[in-house]
């Protein structure tokens, strides 16, 4: 009875040092992965708080392209990274401890960077205290104004530009653009590992190999812009 309680105690010590070095892993790739990705000027930047699942797996690679990097890492296969892609599961980034990062749901993060803007037009006696609310608790790419029943719709449109400007100019740089991180997806050896990133406007999937510790920057292997 004893050895086999000593057994069970030495394999859950086991897969707990497992866990640990992992966590410790991933810790390590995803600052490395942040400090690439988010511009070094920002006080602070927007994470989801919830990996996602890369579509690496259905994109298309030209070997040739990438010739180079594939001749100087052969152990280094596409083709492998598949099912462990398949296996991913979503890691919530909150126990990391990543530096500079403000992590929340992604309903709660501000949505400024975007390819549209929503303009929500208020009859003139809107209140302003109604207006500064909406503009407050708008998280969306837009702009919220007051308009005269009288005003031409050149009067209008310039009315809006103006308010774009104003818009754009209250935002912090910080807030203007958020984050979102895959689940990595490493080689069996856990030497290289896939991971993307995508902000509102960009996407970029990337590899990482572990050079005496660290994890490294090595190539791109696709990016998108909207």
């Amino acid at each position: 009875m004893m050895k086999r309680f000593l057994t069970c105690m030495v394999l859950l010590s086991l897969i707990t040092g497992t866990v640990t070095g992992q966590k410790k892993d991933i810790r390590h790739l995803v600052r490395a992965v942040v400090e690439k990705a988010v511009p070094p000027e920002f006080a602070y930047f927007h994470l989801v708080d919830s990996s996602f699942i890369s579509r690496y797996s259905t994109a298309y690679f030209d070997p040739l392209e990438f010739k180079t990097f594939y001749k100087e890492n052969p152990r280094f296969v596409l083709e492998a990274f598949k099912a462990a892609n398949a296996r991913a599961k979503k890691i919530y980034w909150g126990k990391f401890k990543i530096p500079r990062a403000r992590i929340n749901p992604y309903e709660n993060i501000p949505h400024y960077e975007g390819q549209f803007s929503v303009v929500t037009l208020l009859p003139w006696s809107t209140p302003d205290t109604v207006l500064e609310a909406k503009r407050r608790n708008n998280k969306y790419p837009g702009v919220i104004l007051k308009i005269k029943e009288t005003w031409t719709e050149a009067q209008q449109k310039e009315a809006i530009q103006k308010e774009r400007e104003r818009y754009a100019n209250s935002l912090q740089p910080e807030d203007k653009k958020y984050f979102a991180i895959s689940s990595p997806i490493f080689s069996k050896d856990r030497r290289y590992v896939i991971i993307e990133v995508r902000t509102a406007l960009e996407g970029w999937c990337q590899v990482y190999k572990k050079i005496k510790g660290k994890w490294v920057y090595q190539v791109t292997l696709s990016h998108w812009m909207a």
